[in-house]
């Protein structure tokens, strides 16, 4: 460019189309409005990723709320259940100890009725006199009864 151009108000940076102003005018509103267009669409874009983020996240609020509540059941539930093994359990003891309880008893009587037999089998006559009164008696008895009747 020479002293001259520049002298009539064109620029040193100026394009091809130096000669036709309306035409870079026109290409200067064009990438104006491309670039608002394009602009206005990324906006478009945020609003509706952040709308769907907002809705997939209040989706999964209620989903934690949901497991929150099932949580909170369970939790009462296996209290429950717990605290009705230990009831059962500890009826289980009671029983069991009554139960050991009476068999120690009955086993406590057998032995003794036991020892009680035992010692009246082992005891010794109470004398030789009282015996043979016991066998004289036993066949006077047996003497009063028809032949080939049983003794009493």
């Amino acid at each position: 460019m020479n002293q001259a151009s520049r002298a009539n108000g064109a620029s040193a940076h100026a394009g091809p189309y130096q000669g036709h102003p309306q035409h870079m005018e026109l290409s200067t509103d064009q990438a104006v409005e491309t670039a608002a267009l394009a602009g206005a669409a990324a906006v478009q874009k945020l609003v509706a990723e952040r709308n769907e983020l907002r809705t997939r996240l209040a989706a999964q609020e209620q989903e934690t709320a949901a497991y929150r509540a099932l949580n909170n059941e369970l939790r009462r539930r296996l209290l429950l259940v717990h605290q009705t093994y230990v009831e059962m359990a500890k009826s289980v003891v009671g029983d069991l100890e009554r139960f050991d309880a009476a068999l120690r008893e009955s086993a406590q009587d057998a032995h003794a009725t036991l020892e009680a037999r035992m010692q009246w089998d082992e005891a010794p006559p109470a004398s030789a006199h009282n015996g043979a009164e016991r066998v004289n008696g036993a066949q006077a008895a047996n003497a009063h009864q028809p032949k080939g009747a049983r003794p009493a």
